[in-house]
């Protein structure tokens, strides 16, 4: 599974999989198109956060390792305010 061109981590793949899931593939292409905060932790890994309307509007964190192009998790970060 690719989103933005980011291969997606077993983890978050499998978890979108789920019934309960509630995170939507295109409000992680949003965070990594368009994001609302950036924060760089390394060279590699790169936080990105997304204000998502359609979700009471949270906050929706996505962590991206940019040397290897992989999606590492995301979810919606409740302490998360701009």
């Amino acid at each position: 599974m690719e989103i933005e061109g980011y291969i997606v981590s077993r983890h978050l793949r499998g978890y979108l999989k789920e019934e309960r899931s509630y995170i939507k593939p295109k409000w992680i292409s949003l965070a990594i198109r368009e994001p609302d905060f950036v924060e760089e932790r390394s060279e590699k890994e790169v936080r990105m956060w997304k204000r998502i309307p359609e979700f009471g509007n949270k906050f929706l964190r996505v962590v991206v390792n940019l040397k290897s192009k992989v999606i590492i998790t995301a979810f919606f970060d409740r302490r998360f305010t701009l």
